[in-house]
């Protein structure tokens, strides 16, 4: 069952229940207060004849001048006294003594009151109404008829009856049975009215929901560009907010994701091509020297030395390849050494590579301490320096420049090479991502240096900046924010 299937027949339910029980608990009081009142007239009635019996009797005992009138005459006098007119509510008399009758002046509700009378005898009503001022009142049915009875003790020439009178109150309970079938009849005609108007309402009301499910479904396809309306009430309007927010979320992870699909091909391609270079290389004067009956000591010394450079560029490519693979899942020794040590002995491994370019590097360092990984962080200035190395030309300067300000460290590498276009710049983080492939692999390099050293920059909390202008040269710079360490 849908969601606006139910709400509307709950609704529906909870409405109809609603006027039912009200209407029917107002028509409930109103019948109780209408008994009421037939009882209290009834009562009141009921004093009224009893009075005038005892008057009557008192009156023929004095008009006999008699000191007691006998069982026979007061039943004479009682006859005598009872005459219903027409607006008179009492349609039933009757005189016991005991359970016996003296009198009865309606045979209607004769039967009924002998079976009232021997019922309020086994029950105890008698016993509760005896003496003054003592009644009881019962309700019975004959199947017909609805009479209202009403039971007390009067005292009659010193001799104790029970006057019972009788009041027919068949008009109001079937008022009220007509009134109870018209609830029914009206509950019918007003649940085929409200359910009309609660079928509209509840369709008005959810189309923003039924908006948002095709918008759900579209989105759940893949069409992760999709925007759901943010219109309606509040609590659509948050949940329309909240569903464009993960489908953001959702189309930025899948570009992301295949973002990084599509690196990780490139990379495994790059690899791949790079490792196959040097080994097609290796193959091939390896397989010269092989199958050449006669060699020279120029040819064995030139096929000897591409041997060697390819392995070594093999060696540097599968070094950096590791590096950057296990750079992230190992962990870290961190330190807090002072950073001009540091940068000395990144300068003293570096002393061939910058004698065999005719580069000088010229630093200064200030003196302060950081808290690093070493081995990763000398990794990270080496790769910078070898990188300025590789870019500059014989007599060219390398400038290291390491200072602090207001807590922040800047460590900058600047050369004066060949430097890089704007448009380059975001892509050469990039592993393997080389901007003059010939002149990288004639250096040595195979497009791993910048990667990692992105890489340990993430790992140690800095930020990696890289400026550059063509033939104007290359600033990359490390930036570490102690204030945050100190957080």
């Amino acid at each position: 069952m849908k969601l606006w299937q139910k709400i509307f027949l709950c609704s529906l339910a909870l409405v109809i229940l609603a006027i039912d029980v009200t209407s029917v608990l107002l028509l409930s009081n109103s019948h109780r207060l209408t008994v009421m009142r037939e009882e209290q007239n009834a009562v009141s009635e009921h004093k009224y004849l009893s009075a005038m019996l005892k008057d009557n009797v008192i009156f023929e005992r004095l008009r006999q001048n008699k000191v007691l009138l006998s069982p026979e005459e007061v039943i004479e006098v009682t006859q005598s006294a009872f005459d219903p007119q027409s607006g008179s509510r009492t349609v039933g008399l009757s005189l016991y003594t005991g359970q016996r009758r003296l009198l009865s002046y309606n045979g209607r509700t004769e039967q009924l009151e002998v079976s009232i009378l021997q019922s309020a005898s086994q029950s105890g009503v008698l016993n509760q109404v005896q003496g003054l001022g003592g009644y009881a009142l019962e309700i019975v049915d004959d199947g017909s008829a609805s009479y209202l009875v009403v039971i007390s003790q009067i005292m009659l020439e010193n001799q104790p009856y029970y006057l019972m009178t009788s009041s027919d109150v068949t008009e109001i309970y079937t008022l009220y049975s007509q009134q109870l079938n018209y609830i029914l009849v009206m509950s019918i005609i007003c649940a085929t009215v409200i359910a009309s108007v609660l079928l509209v309402v509840v369709w008005l009301l959810l189309l923003p929901l039924r908006r948002i499910n095709e918008g759900t479904q579209q989105i759940a396809r893949g069409n992760y560009s999709r925007r759901l309306p943010e219109t309606g009430s509040t609590e659509f309007l948050q949940l329309s907010r909240n569903m464009n927010e993960m489908a953001q979320a959702i189309e930025q992870n899948v570009q992301e994701l295949e973002s990084v699909a599509q690196d990780r091909s490139t990379f495994i391609a790059n690899l791949a091509h790079e490792m196959k270079t040097p080994l097609t290389s290796i193959l091939g004067f390896g397989d010269l020297l092989r199958i050449k009956r006669t060699v020279s000591d120029k040819e064995r010394q030139e096929y000897a030395g591409i041997i060697v450079e390819e392995t070594k560029r093999l060696k540097t490519l599968s070094g950096k390849l590791m590096e950057l693979i296990t750079v992230g899942s190992t962990q870290l020794d961190w330190q807090t050494l002072p950073l001009t040590g540091l940068m000395e002995e990144v300068g003293q491994t570096l002393q061939i590579a910058l004698s065999k370019s005719g580069v000088t590097l010229n630093m200064r360092v200030c003196k302060t301490e950081v808290t690093v990984d070493k081995e990763l962080f000398k990794s990270l200035i080496y790769n910078l320096i070898d990188n300025a190395i590789k870019a500059s030309k014989a007599g060219q300067e390398i400038e290291v420049l390491a200072e602090e300000e207001n807590g922040v460290l800047t460590i900058s590498v600047k050369d004066q090479g060949i430097g890089i276009a704007k448009e380059e710049l975001p892509k050469i983080t990039q592993p393997f991502y080389m901007i003059d492939k010939s002149r990288t692999r004639k250096a040595g390099g195979a497009g791993l240096g910048l990667a990692l050293c992105a890489e340990i920059a993430k790992l140690h909390g800095a930020k990696l900046r890289i400026e550059s202008e063509p033939r104007k040269g290359t600033c990359a710079s490390v930036i570490f924010d102690k204030r945050e360490e100190m957080r």
